[in-house]
């Protein structure tokens, strides 16, 4: 949906609670991702005002560097969202104010399922926070996991960042006995705790090479032949 048009049509209105999710890094280097419900005070076509009730300690505190960040909201049952630019943050008291970039257009989820083979030894991921749903941004931030399940439609893994849905991963690994590095796309569906200091994270491929998705059923099919 335009938003020029969805300003005009009235489908978004003010004031209105809506959810931003902020991914960037801290002065350390370490990924930084935070979601949260905000509430749109107001809005133009050229930008967007939000605000948070920070409670005591300010949730954006530890962010250094902004990679991107989506904003979104549910009308009628439809989710629609679009990345958007930080223009300035505030701070005054407990309150956290945002202006933002308004978005060219609203995109709307939809939602996909694929089963999942079992993966018989753990492999190393290395894994970029590149975007959300779908919506590729031109900063990442990486970080690491062990694969525990895989299969041509997607992947689970365990890792020690903490990430949640529906985070866009850039994931690169090697399978056990294959030369070959693989790189595919895909959307956080699900996280668990997987242990005290670590979660178990399920992604959603897409977009995957006829050729990657072969070699991966292959691999899974002989692995699954051996067990």
């Amino acid at each position: 949906m335009n938003w020029s048009l969805a300003l005009a049509n009235e489908t978004v209105v003010f004031p209105r609670s809506c959810s931003l999710i902020v991914v960037g890094e801290t002065k350390e280097g370490s990924p930084f991702c935070y979601e949260d419900s905000f509430t749109l005070l107001k809005a133009s076509a050229e930008q967007l005002t939000v605000t948070l009730d920070a409670a005591s300690i300010h949730p954006l505190e530890k962010l250094h560097h902004v990679c991107f960040i989506e904003f979104s909201f549910r009308e009628q049952g439809i989710l629609y969202y679009a990345l958007v630019d930080l223009l300035h943050l505030e701070t005054k008291r407990n309150v956290c104010t945002l202006t933002l970039t308004a978005p060219l257009e609203l995109k709307q989820s939809q939602k996909r399922r694929y089963p999942r083979i079992a993966l018989p030894t753990r492999t190393p991921v290395t894994s970029r926070i590149v975007g959300v749903r779908e919506q590729i941004s031109h900063q990442n931030v990486a970080f690491t996991g062990q694969i525990l399940d895989l299969s041509s439609g997607g992947m689970a893994f365990m890792t020690s960042t903490r990430v949640f849905c529906p985070l866009e991963l850039e994931l690169s690994f090697v399978l056990p006995g294959i030369a070959q590095k693989i790189t595919v796309y895909g959307e956080i569906v699900r996280v668990a705790h997987f242990s005290s200091d670590a979660y178990r994270v399920a992604v959603q491929f897409h977009r995957v090479p006829d050729s990657t998705a072969a070699l991966m059923e292959e691999y899974c099919s002989a692995s699954g032949a051996d067990s």
